[in-house]
This record gives C-alpha cells, sequence and structure tokens, in this order.
C-alpha cells in the first residue's frame, strides 16, 4: 500500500483528530490513526470508544488497502513538513514509511485489523443546524457540567425539546445550573426522550462546528450523537443514564431582584476572587438600594470592597456565593445588564440577562 498526499490538508486533519486519539494508552491501538484508502480517497480515523471522529483527503494511490500510524508521531512528523507533497507506504511486518524529498521516517506500527470498527456515518437522518446558535448554547452550559465521576448522569449536557419547539441545553453540577433556550435546527428532529451529550463529545462538537464554513447537520441514533460537516464526520457515544430532574431546584419564587451593568459586576469579581478563600472562593454580596457592596477577605492576604451601583429599592440583604460559579457564568451573558433575582439569603438566585432571558443561571448560595 502506497500513497500520496498534500503536506497542508494532512497536517489539519490531524491536529483535528488528534483530540480525540485515547490518550491513557490503556489500549495501544487507540493511540493510532487509521489510514485507510479506497477509491481515490484517504479516510484518517481516530477514536477511544467514546468519541470518533473520520476526515476524508483526496489522494494519489493506485492501490486500496488500510495501515495505523502512531498518532502522536504522525503529527510531529508532518508538522515538520514542507507544504509539499508527503508519501506514505506500508511495509513488512507492519512498519510504515513516511517520505518528503531527502525525508524518511520509518514507524512501527500495529495491524490495521486490530483497529476498532468505526460507527457508521452516512446512512442516518441528518438534521442541518444554525452554527452560531449550537456554538452559543455550548458556551452557554459546558462550563457548569460536573466534573464528578461519581455523579456519571451529570458529566455531560442534557438537551431536550421544550413545548415551544425549542431547543434546550441544561448543565449543572449540584452548586449551579445553567440552561438555555434556542432555535437550532432548521427543521426540528422529533426528540420525544432527552439526551446526556458528555464533556468530551460536547468539546469536539464545538472545535469541528467552529471549523465549518457551512451549516452541519445532526444525527441521533441508537445512543450516539452523529456529526456531518463536509469531509468530517463526528460521532459521539451518549450518556447511558437518566438526568435529574433539574426543574426542581430552579426557584419558583423570587420576589427581590437587583439590577447591574454586566461588565462592571465582572471586572469587580476578577478583582474580589483574588482575596477569597483559596478553597471556598466564597464571597459577600450586600445588596442595598441602589447599591451592591462586594467584600472579600483573606488573612494571608487581607481584604477587599467593591462598590457598585445598582437598581435596587428593596430591604438590604447580605448573601455569600461562589465568586468562581458567578464568574463561569458572566462572560455569556450576551447583555449589557444583567438582572439577579433572589428570595432571600438561604435560597437559590437566578441570574439573566436583561436582553437575553433565553439563558438561565441558577446559583446556591453559601456561608461566608
Amino acid at each position: 500500500m502506497k500513497f500520496t498526499v498534500d503536506q497542508p490538508e494532512l497536517l489539519s486533519a490531524l491536529q483535528s483528530l488528534q483530540s480525540v486519539v485515547e490518550k491513557k494508552n490503556t489500549v495501544l491501538i487507540l493511540g493510532n490513526v487509521l489510514c485507510q484508502v479506497d477509491d481515490g480517497k484517504l479516510s484518517l480515523s481516530a477514536t477511544d470508544l467514546e468519541v470518533g471522529m473520520t476526515i476524508t483527503l483526496p489522494v494519489h494511490s493506485d492501490f486500496n488497502g488500510k495501515i495505523t500510524i502512531p498518532s502522536k508521531q504522525f503529527l510531529e512528523i508532518i508538522r515538520e513538513y514542507k507544504p509539499k507533497p508527503v508519501t506514505i507506504q506500508k511495509k513488512t511486518n507492519n512498519w510504515v514509511e513516511i517520505i518528503q524529498e531527502k525525508s524518511t521516517a520509518d514507524l512501527v506500527s500495529l495491524p490495521a485489523d486490530q483497529f476498532p470498527q468505526m460507527v457508521q456515518f452516512k446512512e442516518r437522518g441528518y438534521f442541518q443546524v444554525k452554527n452560531e446558535a449550537l456554538i452559543d448554547m455550548i458556551n452557554k452550559t459546558a462550563f457548569a457540567v460536573s466534573s464528578d465521576a461519581a455523579r456519571y448522569n451529570l458529566n455531560g449536557v442534557f438537551v431536550e425539546q421544550t413545548t415551544a419547539g425549542l431547543t434546550r441545553m441544561v448543565a449543572t453540577d449540584g452548586h449551579r445550573l445553567s440552561y438555555v433556550d434556542q432555535e437550532i435546527f432548521l427543521k426540528a428532529p422529533d426528540l420525544k426522550k432527552g439526551f446526556i451529550i458528555p464533556r468530551k463529545g460536547l468539546q469536539e462538537l464545538k472545535k469541528v462546528i467552529e471549523k465549518s464554513v457551512e451549516p452541519v447537520s445532526l444525527a441521533f441514533d441508537k445512543g450516539y450523537l452523529f456529526l456531518n460537516s463536509r469531509e468530517t464526520y463526528l460521532f459521539v457515544k451518549l450518556i447511558d443514564g437518566e438526568y435529574p430532574d433539574y426543574k426542581q431546584v430552579i426557584p419558583k419564587v423570587v420576589d427581590r431582584s437587583v439590577k447591574l451593568d454586566t461588565q462592571q459586576f465582572l471586572s469587580a469579581l476578577r478583582r474580589v476572587i483574588l482575596f477569597a478563600d483559596e478553597r471556598s472562593k466564597g464571597i459577600k454580596l450586600s445588596i442595598k438600594p441602589n447599591l451592591v457592596v462586594i467584600q472579600a477577605t483573606n488573612p494571608d492576604l487581607g481584604a477587599i470592597v467593591e462598590e457598585l451601583p445598582a437598581q435596587y429599592q428593596g430591604e438590604a440583604i447580605d448573601i455569600g456565593f461562589n465568586a468562581r460559579y458567578m464568574l463561569d457564568c458572566l462572560p455569556s451573558i450576551n447583555s449589557n445588564e444583567l438582572e439577579f433575582s433572589f428570595k432571600d439569603k438561604s435560597s437559590p438566585g437566578i441570574i439573566q440577562g436583561i436582553n437575553s432571558k433565553n439563558h438561565t443561571y441558577v446559583i446556591m448560595p453559601m456561608r461566608v
């Protein structure tokens, strides 16, 4: 087997595949990229069994066949080559030779028949999506995904259809919850039951969409999410579990609210968190008529007080929060002004952009 491919296209494909490749190397073959030549096209595939990607490139070859090449070494070699054609050929005993001009690299590989069977992409019912809207939804939820391995069903973003016909994405780690409603499909699929996209799959989904110059398409079948973007295909194995009833933690009564300038609040929090406790990141918000005071004290560093103008006419109240949880949320608020609504100092609060009510962030208070 021997084929020739252009270096720039090959490098771009390998860079995209690199984050999919299994890093722990518990199964050696998963550290390799599968190269398959079929009728003038080169398919490059990588998977960790939970996420898989295939990218197809034009190739010059007289023979069909397949080989595997160690992903890390393959990428580093191609990265250092000139933007000229690269020739790759299979040798005896699973050795692979990579050639460009006077450079020849020989790599020990593994048999292609050891590479796991990739999930088939093409025979699916794909639905075209609005790229920017889907990226926006991911940005508004992914940061709140739990990293606790013991709560596996929270290790991803929950996706469902709302009664209004919109798509909803939800993420929570038990301390905060973020959900957003948007119209992302040109023709919405019938998603009778919601599903959970794992964190890694969500990250790869976003990367492919950001690189795509045309609308991507999604399909859902037998516990998998599929993405089609021209010559790039991605599959994500969905989390097999029930997502908790997140609606129970959304406050039904919030009879107080304060309005703040989003950027002023964000800037003040970035300064105050520097003085917060290293572990808890606890800060205090003193909410008073037309004023919000943000404070943090650290016996090793000192103290800080920030005063911000605000629209508030209720009774003065002090509430403690994890500053990191607030900072994670604020950059995704697409509004110059935000509204923070709450009931009392021991109940969850709600943050929304004044002009972006489709995104809701719920945050639990804490003692400080």
